[in-house]
């Protein structure tokens, strides 16, 4: 598909005038957001945005209706609804922290499947100048189908402003009105465990980071529920900088008492820690199991290499575009992974947001020497009632 990326770093200068609050709808005395609007339409948040911002994309008598419907409910309608001709081309811009990490490049490409054959992608990388990039996402307003933000340095107020002018969707974050797409944690750390658990390992750290705030808060309290459902100790040490030196750093309080194995918030602190465990003596996997998270291009290269639980980009790309494109997005789980849910549910292992808005995509285990698996296919067979695993490349 010929899709035509440009890329621009945060240098935009000057004001532009933003739109005010939403002001206090008339539903018992309190905002009326959009999650409202939607359940009383009985449509999803995404149509109702489509409705308000790109009516041409919707059935004129639909979008009609709702607008109306959002009227009388006080829920504050843009004053100039961007236009746009659906069959024309489609410009969907990307806000990313940084180009460089090999993640942001996954979930473009997903972006890039969606779109159709007239497609182009705006990438944009946050400066430092919080006030900059967000002044630059309010000029885009109209000139763009829709923005996805993967990054936390968009205030959650921004975030919804700019969503009642536009089709918005947050990754990596749950965000009350809008929607988001999530990993979920639960389902490759539950493969995880139950590994370790299996391999007679009894303690877990996480080591947590210094950054990605929600996803860092959601990789740990996965592994607390799990560990407390498996019967296995967990405590959590840092946070650190998620680098190999931090990981580094964070093997100072784990060799005075080493755990069973060790859960890192990313494959870079996992990485350290092998690192720094192996410069202390203490040998990884036979004593300590090491697990990462990403599945980067750092995990198969240290040694011995980093097991992980694998985030689904692609997938939560193509899911982030299919919500600005008016579609479907689909969730992309496999039977396995659909009663491994199913499962952790009845166990009493929470979902990671209540958000109505939001949708969670199940991650998995990518097993690796770190864990000390010899036999995969038995290991494999052992556990695939529980647990859908990924062999690893």
């Amino acid at each position: 598909m010929p899709v035509q990326p440009y890329q621009a770093r945060n240098g935009a200068s000057g004001l532009s005038r933003r739109s005010p609050e939403p002001a206090q709808g008339r539903e018992g005395h309190r905002r009326v957001r959009m999650i409202d609007v939607a359940a009383k339409a009985g449509v999803s948040p995404s149509t109702v945005s489509r409705a308000l911002n790109n009516p041409s994309r919707l059935n004129s008598q639909t979008a009609s209706q709702i607008r109306s419907l959002a009227r009388s409910m006080g829920y504050p309608l843009p004053d100039h609804p961007p236009n746009g001709d659906a069959t024309g081309p489609v410009m969907i811009t990307f806000l990313v922290q940084d180009t460089s990490n090999g993640i942001s490049s996954q979930i473009l490409a997903g972006v890039q499947e969606a779109l159709p054959q007239q497609g182009a992608v705006g990438i944009i990388e946050a400066g430092a100048e919080l006030g900059h990039t967000e002044d630059l996402l309010e000029q885009l307003v109209g000139h763009t189908r829709g923005i996805i933000l993967a990054t936390d340095q968009v205030r959650a107020s921004t975030a919804r402003r700019l969503g009642h002018r536009l089709p918005l969707a947050i990754l990596n974050r749950p965000m009350e009105g809008l929607p988001s797409v999530l990993p979920d944690a639960s389902t490759g750390l539950a493969q995880a465990l139950e590994l370790l658990r299996r391999q007679g390992r009894r303690s877990v750290v996480y080591i947590a980071s210094r950054v990605g705030a929600w996803s860092d808060r959601s990789r740990w309290e996965s592994v607390q529920a799990l560990s407390r459902a498996m019967g296995l100790e967990c405590r959590r040490i840092g946070p650190v900088d998620p680098t190999v030196q931090g990981g580094r750093q964070a093997v100072a309080a784990l060799e005075r008492k080493p755990p069973d194995a060790v859960v890192a918030y990313n494959d870079l602190i996992a990485a350290g820690v092998i690192l720094g465990l192996q410069s202390k003596g203490i040998t990884v996997p036979d004593r300590v199991g090491v697990i990462g998270f990403d599945n980067t291009m750092v995990a198969p290269v240290v040694k011995p290499a980093v097991a992980t639980i694998r985030i689904p980009r692609r997938a939560i790309g193509h899911a982030a575009a299919d919500i600005l494109l008016g579609r479907k997005p689909e969730t992309g789980q496999s039977r396995q992974q659909s009663a491994l849910i199913a499962r952790l549910r009845k166990a009493g292992i929470p979902p990671v947001t209540e958000d109505p808005g939001a949708l969670t995509l199940p991650t998995s285990l990518i097993i690796r020497d770190s864990l000390g698996i010899l036999d995969f296919e038995r290991t494999r067979r052992s556990i695939a009632e529980s647990a859908g695993m990924t062999r690893p490349r």
